[in-house]
């Protein structure tokens, strides 16, 4: 399932069907995650007939691929008679490569690159790029090549100062969908 930004939650259906002689009931329904729920429908199941169990996945903030189970537990029995797979594919709006950079008393004294990349589906400027310019200096310029869309060119202020520090970089879509990277910057002298 592609989830669209805008959404929060994203539901599969499963059918289960009875195709032994006996009823059946099912006891319970485990998932591998707090963030997937389950309904089911009719919990006990004629021979021949089929009932519906509806996975649930709440988004949070969660992103990329979510690979969720749901064990289905019939009654008195130990071991899951089925496990249904949801796989939700949560967009990355705005993605900072690398996330981390740093500098030590051993590293080059020189800037450090970052690729800025939009998911032009959604989101296709920057509007913002938060930072304590007291510590740090950054220059924006559009990539020339390769799946970015921005580089930054990073610098701290001083090498002789432990630096710890969070970049916000914030991107904005024309339909009001926005999106956040954050980027980690350490100088430990």
């Amino acid at each position: 399932i592609d989830l669209h930004p805008s959404e929060n939650e994203a539901r599969a259906d499963f059918t289960v069907t009875n195709t032994s002689e006996n009823t059946l009931r099912i006891a319970r329904v485990k998932t591998s995650c707090g963030c997937t729920g389950s309904i089911i429908d009719r919990k006990i199941i004629q021979p021949g007939e089929s009932t519906r169990i509806t996975a649930t996945f709440h988004k949070g903030k969660r992103r990329g691929l979510n690979h969720n189970k749901l064990q289905v537990f019939l009654e008195n029995q130990k071991d899951p008679v089925a496990t249904l797979h949801m796989r939700v594919k949560i967009p990355t709006l705005v993605e900072a490569k690398p996330q981390i950079i740093y500098w030590n008393a051993q590293s080059p004294q020189s800037e450090r690159v970052v690729e800025i990349r939009l998911d032009q589906r959604y989101v296709s400027e920057i509007s913002s790029i938060e930072y304590d310019r007291k510590r740090l200096r950054i220059v924006e310029t559009p990539a020339v090549d390769g799946e970015a869309n921005h580089v930054l060119r990073i610098l701290p202020t001083s090498f002789d100062q432990q630096t710890r520090q969070t970049v916000h970089i914030k991107a904005r879509g024309s339909d009001g969908i926005s999106g956040e990277a954050r980027l980690h910057v350490f100088v430990q002298p």
